[in-house]
């Protein structure tokens, strides 16, 4: 008679769990066959009882099915406690060959493409899955492929619910199935899951708690601290460029920051006439460039200058948290560019006070023998602001490089006219410290911003002895104080703590 009443409860337990049961399934089977092991009680209390299956969502909150009732009074013991059993003070027997989830290394993965994500911090970490709470959720995966809608949606949804839980044994059914729309469902489910977490660990993040994203340590070192204010720049480039933190990290190559860079390339043009770049995006061009021998990919470069030349690079210099390390940045970005946008380069190195603009220019007079006019022209600007006696001859390959620059000035004094030679003695009389006006530039001061502004550097076309004796004035100089002979500088040091 005893066995009777269990039958029969079993076959209502059945009926809760699976209203449009057809024929008996492997996962029903194994319920069965629990129940008649260990009782029905506990499975009993947790279908229909006052708190149903509890789970721990992602952001931590506890979650029950079945209906509620109206009762403010605690259950006594949930279902799946993983406290010892009061009654003979053992902990419960292990089912044999539960599916318990274990630690997976798939659950470390994030929105980053798969690179590698930040693991689980501390209160976010979820539970071993109970043989009831299983048994719920492949249930409801079981659902997905329903032949009604509302019943999907309904297992979609209950799926949302359960979190993070639920995504060892989505996974699983991931390989496993066959249907097509099946995958597409579940792989959504999946993205939506995974989306969830990282917010979650967003929010963490943002409270200043410890979160182990991908390449939050490197860049940490490159932005030079941590605060809110960098916290929530990782963010923003994580949200926007989820492959980019990620390959930052010391063990990935060149090759796969030049990778993800390109997609930060792609996005940013499709956006480039519909929306103002980000201090983001300006950060995200540009970080990759703290790594010896980066090479940065095609576009990049013309991306860098249209940011210096929007409103959201004047932001960014007013910002004194963030303003320091993208300059460093730049400094790294100006060392890669190319010869033809060098005058942009170096107008906005100089600009930015980045003491860069010496190796760029230096190079460019010694290497660069298609250089342009203009190109020499901020090359010898940069040269009088960041210059030094090691680079004078350099400078003076060009005192005898007569080409004009400038169109010829008017001026109260007659018509000026200027040649490369006349910039190179403005350059070398800056760097040893000897007023323009005593070299023979008459009313013109050195610029401290730009080293010198080249349409007042020249002398008059009606009176070629001025030039020739600035010319003599310069070569006596030399001669008295000869240049220091210097190794030619290299590349400025990676970033403290990024080293190779």
């Amino acid at each position: 008679m005893a066995n009777l009443q269990i039958t029969g409860k079993l076959r209502i337990i059945v009926t809760l769990l699976n209203p449009q049961h057809s024929r008996p399934t492997v996962t029903r089977i194994f319920a069965c066959l629990w129940l008649s092991l260990h009782g029905y009680a506990a499975l009993l209390d947790a279908t229909i009882g006052p708190t149903g299956l509890r789970f721990q969502t992602a952001t931590g909150q506890e979650f029950a099915t079945g209906q509620a009732l109206q009762s403010s009074n605690p259950p006594q013991e949930e279902t799946g406690s993983r406290k010892p059993n009061k009654t003979n003070n053992k902990p419960a027997s292990p089912v044999p060959n539960s599916p318990v989830p274990r630690n997976n290394p798939d659950d470390e993965t994030n929105a980053s493409g798969g690179l590698t994500a930040p693991k689980q911090t501390a209160g976010t970490a979820q539970p071993a899955l109970s043989p009831q709470q299983q048994l719920q959720i492949d249930t409801l995966i079981e659902q997905l492929s329903a032949p009604k809608f509302s019943q999907r949606e309904s297992a979609a949804t209950a799926l949302l619910q359960i979190g993070a839980p639920a995504l060892a044994s989505l996974r699983k059914q991931l390989e496993l199935s066959g249907e097509q729309e099946a995958q597409i469902r579940i792989t959504e489910l999946i993205k939506q899951l995974m989306d969830g977490q990282v917010e979650v660990q967003i929010e963490d993040f943002l409270a200043m708690k410890t979160v182990n994203f991908a390449g939050w340590p490197e860049i940490r070192l490159i932005l030079g601290s941590d605060t809110l204010a960098t916290r929530t720049l990782f963010v923003e480039i994580l949200r926007s460029y989820p492959n980019l933190p990620p390959s930052m990290q010391r063990n990935y190559t060149n090759r796969d920051r030049s990778i993800a860079l390109e997609s930060v390339v792609a996005a940013m043009q499709k956006k480039r006439f519909k929306q103002a770049a980000t201090i983001a995006d300006a950060f995200a061009l540009v970080i990759p460039h703290v790594y010896p021998d980066f090479v940065m990919p095609d576009d990049s470069e013309d991306l860098v200058i249209s940011v210096l030349q929007s409103n959201t690079a004047t932001k960014l210099r007013k910002d004194t948290q963030l303003s320091p390390s993208f300059r460093y940045l730049l400094g790294q970005w100006m060392i890669q560019t190319s010869l033809a946008n060098r005058e942009d380069v170096l107008f906005y190195g100089m600009d930015w006070d980045i003491p860069q603009c010496q190796i760029i220019a230096k190079k460019t007079i010694l290497n660069e023998k298609r250089a342009s006019t203009d190109a020499l022209k901020y090359c010898l600007q940069a040269m009088a602001k960041f210059g030094n006696r090691s680079d004078v001859p350099a400078i003076s390959t060009l005192l005898t490089d007569k080409r004009p620059v400038s169109p010829p000035l008017l001026t109260p004094r007659g018509t000026i006219t200027n040649q490369v030679s006349d910039l190179a003695i403005a350059a070398i009389a800056c760097i040893y410290g000897v007023e323009l006006e005593d070299v023979g530039f008459t009313g013109v001061r050195q610029d401290p911003r730009q080293g010198f502004q080249p349409r007042e550097i020249g002398f008059p076309k009606d009176d070629p002895e001025k030039r020739v004796a600035a010319e003599k004035m310069i070569k006596a100089i030399l001669k008295a104080s000869p240049p220091i002979v210097a190794p030619r500088p290299g590349n400025p040091q990676l970033a403290p703590g990024l080293g190779n």
